[in-house]
């Protein structure tokens, strides 16, 4: 059972899941936050944020959205699947042609130099399509 979605992120409860040096810019890492895979991304250009999304890619339900490619669509920032090549946003979770399909999205941030996640998810994953 997942928790809720966090609508209040001050009130969240949060993981320290690894030194924010430990990220390398524009790779994934695959974090178990709160019993759920998530993929972490430190984007190059980005001092000091950190985004996590669903490890798992919907529409082929491997855990496997670390290991995508970053990128962009217009100035939008965005993870390509490794199985598929669909496109995802990192700031929603949405896939780029068909928005009604979504990775999680989990709440980051940097504590002394250390990247914690919020244990419920910002966004849920939808089922796939």
């Amino acid at each position: 059972m997942s928790a809720a979605p966090v609508t209040d992120v001050s009130t969240a409860t949060w993981v320290r899941v690894c030194a924010f040096d430990a990220l390398f810019p524009d790779r994934g890492a695959a974090a178990l936050v709160g019993g759920r895979q998530v993929a972490l991304f430190r984007l190059a250009g980005d001092a000091d944020t950190v985004h996590a999304i669903g490890h798992r890619d919907p529409y082929s339900g491997a855990n496997v959205m670390a290991r995508g490619l970053v990128g962009t669509v217009g100035d939008v920032a965005v993870v390509v699947s490794p199985m598929h090549k669909q496109r995802f946003r990192f700031q929603d979770g949405a896939a780029v042609d068909d928005p009604s399909v979504t990775v999680g999205v989990w709440a980051t941030r940097v504590v002394d130099g250390a990247v914690e996640v919020a244990c419920a998810p910002l966004v849920e994953p939808s089922a796939g399509p």
